[in-house]
């Protein structure tokens, strides 16, 4: 009898178990699944903002041009780089809150948010989208270097200069 009382626990034990071990991958899976949306509709604004590019002598290398060098559709073209920029890195920033991104990747994508966040000169574009909050705090806690204006910023991306 007592023998038989311990195995009826380690089997509801072991049922238990097995119900959070399920439990446990559903949520990642829905986790997963999430993100995979995230992903497609990221994919699908940067897919809308490259269709606009013929990729024609104007646009190769508008980075490399300062800012107050630019033509009116290059200064264009580079607002449209940067918004490409911001989605991909709110995708990122997604993907790192959901525990899809390693340490080591976040860390090399948020040396790049922060560079984009001290593009000055751009600040505009940011201002203008439609982000999630939390990325949106995250990037505003940034440390700027821009202070009140853009003076002596170039506009050119750090590592062209």
């Amino acid at each position: 009898m007592k023998f038989e009382r311990i195995l009826n626990i380690v089997a509801v034990l072991g049922v238990i178990a097995s119900l959070l071990f399920v439990g446990l991958e559903l949520r990642q899976n829905q986790v997963i699944a999430v993100a995979g949306q995230q992903q497609a509709r990221t994919e699908a604004r940067l897919n809308q903002i490259l269709s606009t590019y013929d990729f024609n002598q104007e646009e190769i290398g508008v980075e490399n041009i300062p800012w107050e060098d630019q033509s009116e559709i290059q200064k264009y073209i580079r607002e449209q780089r940067q918004s490409y920029y911001w989605i991909v890195n709110e995708n990122n920033f997604y993907q790192y809150q959901a525990g899809l991104l390693s340490e080591e990747l976040w860390e090399r994508e948020a040396r790049h948010i922060a560079t984009q966040w001290n593009h000055c000169h751009l600040r505009h574009v940011f201002e203008g989208l439609e982000i999630m909050k939390s990325f949106e705090i995250y990037v505003r806690n940034l440390t700027s270097n821009c202070g009140d204006s853009a003076d002596g910023n170039t506009g050119l991306i750090p590592r062209f200069q």
